[in-house]
């Protein structure tokens, strides 16, 4: 990595690389942790000794946040970091790896806490493109009813299109102050429970639940929103896709790209 970084000596460099399931950190907690920080300690390294111009941006999780106390309230830049799992903790360190790169070594940082977020083409391991691909799956099965095997869906996030990820990533790279990190997230909830109703609207698909227990998390934050004033503030980014897109947009993907 290092000698790749000293040839290309990128002006910027998202860091995005990581194993990003909370689910998955429970099952392997120590690969999960070390390989989150150390990937990110190599790469800032890297750029520390062979490519010092670079801008880095540092990808966050609203996860490190931990449980919202007062829901009335969307979380801020400012609130307190609780982590109650092993990808938020690893998440926590990197940010704070990030600040001692930034105040005492003067690499060029910025970071975000970036919410749920969700599009076409994203992994089946997360809860909205899973329940897109099983209503997918009955469409083209040309089934009227599924049964969907299910966690706990009465929890509330900010779930935030990934195009719209994409453009706050890309002004903050271009526009932000060093050292600074924003919340990148829609500002609004939505429950689980929600998002399989809108589904099976969209499919024209009646649909009952079936709780795995291997769905349900040792640890779940029951409601994380956020405020995007920060960034909106700085860079003048905001969302713009919405809700209904985003889901009709995944269920598209797989209806499209399903194997049966």
């Amino acid at each position: 990595l290092s000698a790749l970084i000293e040839v290309v000596r990128p002006r910027y460099c998202v860091h995005l690389a990581s194993m990003s399931s909370v689910a998955e950190s429970w099952y392997r907690p120590a690969e999960s942790f070390v390989n989150n920080t150390n990937i990110f300690l190599n790469l800032v390294e890297s750029i520390r000794q062979k490519s010092p111009e670079t801008r880095l941006l540092s990808i966050g999780s609203s996860e490190q946040y931990g449980p919202l106390k007062n829901k009335k309230k969307p979380l801020v830049e400012s609130d307190s970091l609780r982590p109650e799992s092993p990808y938020a903790v690893a998440r926590c360190a990197q940010e704070s790896l990030a600040s001692v790169y930034v105040q005492s070594y003067g690499v060029d940082i910025v970071m975000t806490r970036s919410f749920n977020h969700c599009g076409p083409g994203q992994s089946a391991r997360f809860a909205v493109s899973s329940f897109g691909r099983s209503f997918a799956y009955g469409i083209r099965k040309k089934e009227k009813s599924i049964v969907l095997p299910i966690g706990n869906i009465d929890v509330v996030r900010d779930f935030l299109d990934v195009r719209d990820v994409i453009e706050a990533y890309e002004l903050i790279l271009k526009g932000a102050e060093r050292g600074e990190t924003y919340n990148v997230c829609s500002g609004r909830g939505v429950s689980l429970r929600n998002i399989i109703k809108r589904f099976a609207k969209l499919a024209s698909i009646s649909v009952e639940t079936e709780i795995h227990g291997d769905r349900i998390r040792k640890v779940d934050n029951d409601y994380v929103v956020g405020s995007h004033d920060a960034i909106t503030k700085a860079v003048g980014w905001a969302p713009t896709i919405a809700l209904d897109t985003r889901l009709s947009d995944v269920l598209g993907y797989w209806t499209q790209n399903l194997d049966l």
